[in-house]
């Protein structure tokens, strides 16, 4: 394979690229171990301080902070540069981090997730500018196969370290767990990351009423999976998903926009990429969130292996990922429709699996959607970064992972919604276990199979090349 389809793995490690490598490796593994590491220690830590019924709120605070915080990365780094924003981000999530450990009373430590959520999103947001900023456009599907094997790691060590420190010692050491590889972060963005010059942009005032738009439609999205009346789900998704659309229509007429020009336009590469972003994480995080406790009350495993059972999804993922990613143009032009292809059939078969009690079939499934992200993943990523203008790139960048959670927003919400009109609620017979299992599915695979739809228009445009 000739020199300007694909680039030798030593490239990534070579100057300036490794240590660029190394500090982006370790924010995304700031990401995947704290948030499988939360999961683990939070029932406790709700217990001991009370409210139990607020637990929920410790993930949506979270999330909602950190898609606040990933949309404004860009305008953190026009007015601060990209080192110093870095620096803000990683000091907010440390301060989150020591909240949460010292917390006394649940409201400290909703106020530390607020933190962590707001210095995470931030950091993704910002290390996503960096990657086109700094790595040749060949070598981004290469970075984003290493990422998903950085998610792998954190989705087996994050609940084994929160799970050992919660049991042996305390909740808290498990949030104080996260102090040290933050702190290493912050210096490596202090010894490597680059200052750039201010932009023009840095004029224009933050869009705080557009952020405000966003984090009440994504509360509302959350809020909805809880409504005990089917009508408010779906008034509250209703208004939710308009409150959404409306924020999007008034950023991109805006002077200070945060989303590049034709972000979600079906007639571009970078707005049919945007689309599937979105649409995939919404597709599979419905079921996602359920599986294991399916596979606990359905198949009676224990927590513990039905953990691991269920890591099915992210092994596919990692996998697949490596091994596609130096994939030639020709190559990765196919993987942009058959990962859409392999995670929408995955989900289609869940369905069955759940109807006909089938684990084996459920887990195939669950590979097989990790499978499909691992082909598309890091090519879509790669779309979107190199096909924006040159002045959007930044803003094109740090909204990928912001556009990822806010699938994950709208897939948990979705998903609780056909589970909870399913009768899904604790003391159930198992037949309305499967019942809500076979409806999350059902959502799933609709929204699975529209994105594969905007997948296969997207086939009909352009291969991905390096531009220049």
């Amino acid at each position: 394979m000739s020199a300007e389809t694909t680039l030798p793995w030593r490239s990534l490690l070579a100057r300036p690229y490794g240590a660029y490598l190394a500090t982006f490796s370790l924010g995304s593994a700031l990401y995947a171990f704290g948030a499988f590491l939360v999961s683990a220690c939070m029932p406790s830590a709700v217990q001991e301080l009370g409210h139990v019924n607020l637990m929920s709120w410790g993930f949506t605070f979270y999330l909602v902070a950190a898609i606040v915080a990933g949309t404004l990365a860009s305008p953190m780094k026009w007015r601060l540069g990209t080192g110093p924003a870095l620096q803000c981000a990683g000091a907010a999530y440390l301060l989150g981090s020591l909240a949460c450990g010292f917390a006394p009373s649940i409201w400290v430590l909703l106020g530390g997730r607020v933190l962590q959520g707001l210095g995470e999103g931030a950091v993704s947001g910002l290390t996503y500018i960096l990657i086109p900023e700094v790595f040749p456009a060949l070598m981004i599907p290469a970075i984003f196969g290493i990422e998903a094997t950085i998610w792998a790691a954190g989705s087996l060590a994050g609940p084994v370290v929160g799970g050992l420190l919660t049991q042996a010692f305390s909740w808290r050491l498990a949030f104080l767990a996260e102090v040290p590889p933050i702190l290493l972060f912050m210096a490596l963005v202090w010894a490597v990351i680059p200052e750039h010059g201010q932009r023009a942009e840095a004029r224009h005032r933050l869009p705080l009423a557009r952020m405000g738009g966003v984090a009440l439609g994504i509360l509302l999205l959350s809020a909805a999976a809880i409504e005990p009346q089917a009508w408010a789900r779906i008034a509250s998704v209703g208004f939710a998903l308009a409150l959404l659309v409306l924020m999007a229509v008034w950023d991109l007429h805006a002077p200070n926009r945060l989303l590049p020009r034709g972000a979600f336009s079906l007639r571009s590469r970078a707005g049919l990429a945007f689309w599937i972003v979105l649409l995939l994480p919404s597709a599979h995080t419905g079921p996602g969130t359920y599986v294991i406790l399916l596979i606990e009350k359905v198949w009676g495993y224990h927590p513990l292996g039905a953990s691991i059972l269920g890591a099915a999804m992210v092994a596919g993922w990692s996998g697949v990922g490596m091994m596609v990613s130096r994939a030639s143009p020709r190559r990765a032009r196919l993987c942009l429709w058959a990962g859409p292809a392999l995670v929408a059939l995955g989900l289609i078969s869940g369905g069955p699996a759940m109807e006909w009690a089938n684990l084996w079939l459920l887990l195939l499934g669950q590979a097989l959607v990790g499978a499909g992200y691992g082909l598309c993943w890091g090519f879509l990523s790669q779309v979107i970064m190199t096909g924006s203008e040159e002045a959007d790139r930044d803003r094109a960048s740090a909204m990928l992972p912001t556009v990822l959670s806010a699938g994950l927003a709208i897939g948990a919400a979705l998903g609780g919604i056909a589970a909870n009109a399913a009768g899904l609620a604790e003391g159930v017979p198992v037949s309305t276990v499967i019942h809500a299992g076979v409806w999350c599915f059902l959502v799933a695979s609709a929204i699975g199979l529209a994105g594969l739809v905007l997948a296969l228009r997207l086939r009909g445009l352009r291969p991905v090349t390096a531009p220049g």
